[in-house]
């Protein structure tokens, strides 16, 4: 029977395109793909569930893994042996770099040892005695010895027995976290069970029930007589991959129908009133379903049937059909894995944290559109983190694909980020891109956020940005954290005020804001390069001791909106130098298209920059 799945909601969508990267990794283009639906045989599914534990297997390999880092480790470990010195000193620091280095790879091992334990003694036992070999490696007389002990651990681990075991666990216990908590062969009391056991667990549960609604169909459609119907379905009543939903199905077509001469009509009736059901979320009317609950995606379902009275009238039916029951499993693969970066305060100390963060872009064009924005959303993602920014990167991406994309385009661009804990906790945030900074991505983008270095202020100012925050407040927070460095830096800042002026004259929406905006960039431009002339001049007096004093001052002034205290303070610094104010500080306090913000974070930005930063 022929399927088509339809775009939905972004989850389902995200479903459609795990779906479409897992045939793809596994080198199978059964799903036909079109404007804004994909379809498929459900016959030709009889394999995903061996296709889904692959992409899975693949991507989390223990083995694989293992061996990567023991090679790294390894490595390191022969470069300290081989390495020669004259030098007491340098041969102590040798000597504590290979032990804290053989202590690293010994730790690493020890935690696959405490697992495999519980599965295989023989290579256990094997691995244990390599891994306390390491200790003796002290000269460039073991490194053959060395070679061998890599050699054997990574040997063992790579085994299927273990192999396969400590990576089903693994993956299993990320889809149980953070997506599907204790559904099917994810459920704790399956993991005695072979790889090859549990992956016909997922058969059971999650592609069986599609395949057998196929034979319903073809009941429906009178392709069997009762003979041949009374001879299939004792056939299927023996299939231990079949649901016992399934099975209970086929267990009453036998004994209430056929064994009691029932017609084929009756079975028929049977079928399309007790069997067949509406699905509510892709609206398929012959279809086997079950309730949504939270064992289908547990960052947007609450577990139903024990929390009723939740519910209008206490219903807490939601039925949803196999195909979309599956979609829905392929979440995890069309989720990518960004790095956010949080400002923390630990004992006083400013102290940034980076967390994985789960997103998904919700594109409402095509398909292909869709598969084609995530997946390099999932490329960016696996970069450098110190030099790209995912979001920013993609959205530039997207107006260079697309050289004549218009802003309600980028408008309706959709971005979601989550995180989950099974029966712990659900966070997820939503947001779109406004139209005036849709403009801003397409006109301006690459002319000011592209300019700062900083990863981790990029990836606050875009979270800002994208969540339509004012940045004066990072803006602020940033110049003072300068203050406490011993090397500055305004110029960062000085973008970010840039990009803060831009934003607040397109939100107006005005005509002719290009040329205002190039004229206003033109004064803070001005101000920021008076700020670092004075800082200059006060350098060559060695005065710049001045510098925090003024600074902070200022930042004061400009964070409680006090124009008269930030003025008295720019005149006092003039006055100490012996020069006139200048005019440029008369004219922006007059300017209706220059906030107070503005003028003043340039200016301090200036301040404290050296004259050849950049």
């Amino acid at each position: 029977m022929k399927t088509t799945i339809y775009l939905n909601d972004w989850f389902y969508n995200s479903g459609i395109v795990g779906f479409l990267r897992i045939l793809e990794y596994n080198q199978d283009d059964f799903a036909e793909i079109h404007e804004n639906y994909i379809c498929f045989e459900t016959s030709q599914l009889k394999n995903f569930h061996k296709y889904y534990f692959k992409y899975f297997f693949d991507k989390y390999n223990i083995g694989l893994k293992t061996k990567e880092r023991l090679e790294k480790s390894f490595g390191i470990i022969e470069n300290y042996l081989k390495k020669e010195t004259q030098d007491k000193q340098e041969t102590k620091k040798l000597q504590e770099n290979l032990k804290l280095e053989k202590k690293n790879v010994k730790d690493f091992i020890k935690r696959q040892l405490d697992k495999i334990k519980r599965y295989d003694e023989e290579i256990y036992i094997n691995m244990l005695d390599a891994y306390n070999k390491i200790d003796k490696l002290q000269t460039v007389d073991n490194i053959e010895e060395m070679h061998d002990i890599k050699e054997i651990l990574v040997e063992e681990i790579q085994k299927d027995t273990i192999n396969k075991r400590l990576t089903l666990n693994l993956f299993k216990s990320i889809l149980s976290k953070g997506y599907f908590g204790q559904q099917s062969f994810l459920n704790v009391v399956k993991n005695a069970l072979t790889f090859e056991e549990q992956e016909e667990i997922m058969y059971k549960d999650y592609i069986s029930n599609i395949i057998e609604t196929d034979f319903m169909e073809e009941i429906l459609q009178d392709k069997y007589g009762i003979e041949d119907l009374k001879k299939i379905i004792k056939e299927k009543l023996e299939d231990k991959l079949i649901s016992k939903e399934v099975l209970q199905i086929y267990s009453n077509i036998l004994k209430k129908y056929i064994e009691k001469n029932k017609t084929i009509e009756e079975i028929k009736e049977y079928i399309y009133k007790k069997v067949l059901s509406h699905c509510y979320m892709c609206e398929n009317d012959e279809a086997l379903t079950g309730n949504y609950s939270e064992g289908n995606f547990i960052p947007l379902a609450v577990s139903s049937d024990n929390m009723k009275n939740f519910f209008w009238n206490q219903n807490a039916e939601f039925p949803i059909c196999d195909i979309c029951k599956l979609i829905l499993f392929c979440i995890p693969v069309g989720i990518s894995t960004i790095s956010k970066t949080t400002k923390e305060n630990v004992n006083g100390q400013v102290v940034y944290r980076e967390k994985e963060i789960n997103s998904f872009v919700n594109y409402d064009t095509s398909v292909e559109e869709l598969l084609r924005t995530n997946n390099y959303l999932s490329q960016i993602s696996a970069k450098d983190r110190s030099v790209y920014n995912p979001y920013e990167d993609l959205i530039l991406n997207i107006v260079d694909q697309e050289k004549n994309i218009s802003e309600w385009q980028l408008e309706n661009i959709f971005i979601v980020e989550f995180e989950t804990e099974y029966l712990a906790f659900s966070r997820i945030e939503y947001f779109n891109i406004k139209r005036y900074i849709a403009k801003f991505f397409i006109d301006y983008s690459k002319k000011t956020l592209s300019l700062i270095k900083d990863y981790r202020y990029k990836i606050q100012l875009m979270d800002y940005i994208l969540k339509n925050k004012d940045i004066k407040f990072i803006i602020n927070n940033r110049l003072r954290e300068e203050l406490t460095k011993d090397i500055r830096s305004g110029f960062n800042t000085f973008i970010a005020t840039k990009i803060r002026l831009i934003l607040n004259l397109l939100k107006k929406e005005d005509m002719g804001m290009d040329e205002r905006i190039k004229k206003n960039n033109a004064k803070l431009n001005v101000l920021y390069n008076l700020g670092v002339s004075i800082h200059e001049e006060l350098k060559a007096k060695n005065e710049d001791n001045k510098i925090d004093g003024y600074t902070y001052k200022m930042l004061n002034s400009i964070k409680s909106g006090n124009k008269k205290e930030f003025m008295d303070i720019v005149i006092r610094i003039h006055m100490s130098m012996g020069k006139d104010i200048s005019p440029i500080f008369l004219e922006v306090m007059q300017d209706t298209d220059l906030d107070f913000e503005s003028i003043g974070h340039s200016f301090v930005s200036g301040l404290i920059s050296n004259k050849y930063e950049k």
